[in-house]
């Protein structure tokens, strides 16, 4: 077996870690260059020592160095950035900026100039097999109906900062795909924490509704849904994208394709939040607010959503009613043995993490 050398963006970032030690249970023998920013360098050293002493990776064979991929030689000097270019056989990019409320200003640096450098680089790279490309299933951002992983600009409005510049970032790629590069399209649903232990980085998405409805529980003040509840958002756990991306990458017929790593079949925002509601007060909700009050508050009252941690624009996510086809994906775990958990299944895990970590300033969402 040819030596496979990674160089890897996004690293120490929650679905980094996870990704690399998927890779690593899947490939012992894989080598990493892992390009850092400064400020998460001694982070990122640590993990890296966590992993040799656990026996999950050779020593020797993670390394990481200091980089942006901001900068136009990803902030390298001109003699190891040939080096590294040199060395890998793979490029993977996960690094990006998440947040649905990033300045425009960040996000276009990151999201949008971030992967056109690090497609130069892989033009660099004389050995390289394929680039695999973290976009994101918001790059449809409100679209209605079936949604298929070959699909991109349907004219669909970028709503917010986030959306558009994942959006611009993957047109890069794939115009870079036209012209001869080898690439693989990862576009994950939303990320949840571990479907086995609850580990996250942040109280996002649903991790918001755990503390607004124990405290409603407590008050004794009756749950509502918001809105009809009919749309389907889509919500994965980050180890079974982890897992479902290494297992894609492996196949050589995932190459100059695209992937929607999602819940195939995701249960209505309704039974979701139906769900939260008995996991956290033990009742179910008894009233509806309908959609169309839910999206007036949100964009004319946003303050009241601050209010109860709960991000305006997040019930966009809530509220959306598009469905992501996921033919590729399923394609490519046939037999694999890997499949995504029924979310109702692991509530309680992500629950019981969120409980026992509620108090950490660093895991609350930007707003």
């Amino acid at each position: 077996m040819a030596e496979r050398i990674l160089f890897f963006t996004g690293y120490p970032g929650f679905l980094g870690r996870w990704q690399v030690r998927s890779i690593l249970a899947d490939d012992p023998t894989a080598k990493f260059d892992f390009l850092v920013q400064e400020k998460f360098l001694s982070r990122a050293k640590e993990d890296i020592a966590e992993l040799e002493r656990e026996g999950k990776a050779a020593p020797g064979s993670l390394r990481a160095f200091p980089g942006d991929v901001t900068d136009p030689m990803l902030g390298l000097s001109p003699d190891l950035y040939r080096e590294l270019a040199g060395r890998a056989t793979e490029v993977w990019h996960l690094a990006g900026a998440f947040d649905l409320f990033v300045p425009e200003g960040l996000a276009r640096k990151v999201n949008y100039w971030g992967v056109r450098h690090v497609v130069s680089f892989c033009k660099a790279c004389p050995n390289l097999s394929h680039l695999v490309h973290f976009s994101s299933v918001v790059v449809h951002a409100e679209r209605e109906g079936v949604i298929y992983e070959d699909e991109l600009d349907e004219g669909q409005e970028l709503i917010n900062n986030y959306f558009a510049t994942k959006f611009w970032g993957e047109v890069e790629v794939r115009r870079a795909m036209e012209e001869g590069l080898p690439a693989i399209i990862i576009r994950p649903a939303g990320v949840l924490g571990d479907s086995k232990t609850g580990e996250t980085d942040k109280f996002d998405n649903i991790y918001l509704t755990f503390g607004v409805l124990r405290t409603l529980g407590k008050l004794r003040i009756p749950p509502v849904n918001l809105g009809e509840g009919k749309a389907r958002p889509n919500f994965v756990p980050v180890d079974y994208i982890a897992d479902a991306v290494t297992a894609i990458t492996r196949n050589p017929a995932s190459i100059g394709r695209c992937f929607h790593v999602v819940d195939p079949d995701p249960p209505t925002a309704r039974e979701m939040f139906e769900a939260v509601y008995e996991l956290t007060t033990g009742r179910k909700p008894t009233v509806t607010i309908p959609t169309r009050l839910v999206d007036f508050l949100a964009t004319r009252l946003g303050w009241i959503f601050k209010l109860v941690n709960i991000p305006p624009d997040s019930m966009t996510y809530v509220n959306h009613v598009g469905l992501f086809d996921a033919t590729n994906t399923l394609e490519m775990l046939e037999g694999t043995g890997i499949s995504c958990p029924r979310i109702k299944d692991y509530y309680p895990v992500l629950y019981d993490w969120w409980l026992a970590n509620r108090h950490r300033p660093d895991m609350k969402p930007k707003m």
